[in-house]
């Protein structure tokens, strides 16, 4: 699994900062999990967890960007020297109906995105967003939107190179689906599933009770696909 990565993310790894994480040569690993009060005795949890396992030779360039008190993801930031900063969120999202839902959770992605877009940052998610959004578009149609507004002028608009349609073999909507085409229409950024070599096919990523679904995703700014 680790030949020939630089970074590998891993979600719901039941870790927090203090514990021991497995080694593994030559990498170094950073990881988050979020903490709950439990019943009348307010005892503390750890629960869920992400975590970076990244190469050692990346390590004077890479850190923990920020820290989130919600610990539903790990952001990271990638000194690139003169090229522009790569930030890397490594994502947990709760499924819905879940006590502990992440109901702020895109919300807050997103003003940390458009945080580290300004900063000229070049943006990449991975992990389980327990989202279903089968072949529902990530991108807005800057043609629809003309004529939604009238406005045809907007034609001229620079659009993001040509790319794959975004499709999905798991036929289904439902989860925090909605939530996540959103953050990609607010950020800017494309579903990388099913668009790179390797992935043409775009195979079923979960197998769980029987069931074929895709809920893991990376997500990206345009220059990254």
């Amino acid at each position: 699994m680790f030949q020939g990565a630089n970074l590998i993310l891993l979600t719901e790894t039941q870790h927090f900062p203090s514990q021991h994480l497995p080694h593994v040569e030559r990498f170094a690993s950073l990881v988050v999990a979020r903490t709950m009060q439990l019943g009348k005795t307010k005892s503390i949890k750890h629960s869920g967890g992400v975590t970076d396992y990244f190469r050692s030779h990346l390590n004077p360039n890479l850190s923990q960007w920020k820290e989130r008190s919600h610990n539903f993801y790990l952001w990271l930031q990638v000194d690139r020297g003169a090229a522009p900063d790569l930030f890397v969120y490594v994502v947990y999202t709760v499924p819905v109906g879940f006590k502990h839902e992440s109901e702020s959770l895109f919300q807050n992605l997103v003003v940390d995105i458009v945080e580290d877009q300004t900063l000229r940052g070049i943006i990449l998610l991975g992990g389980d967003f327990n989202a279903h959004i089968a072949a529902l578009p990530d991108t807005i149609n800057i043609s629809d939107l003309c004529e939604l507004l009238q406005a045809p002028e907007l034609v001229e608009i620079e659009q993001p190179n040509a790319m794959v349609k975004q499709q999905n073999r798991d036929a289904s909507v439902s989860g925090w689906g909605c939530e996540l085409l959103d953050l990609c229409y607010d950020a800017g950024l494309f579903i990388l599933n099913g668009r790179t070599p390797g992935d043409e096919s775009r195979e079923f990523i979960c197998l769980a009770n029987g069931r074929r679904s895709t809920i893991d995703y990376i997500i990206g700014s345009p220059v990254v696909w």
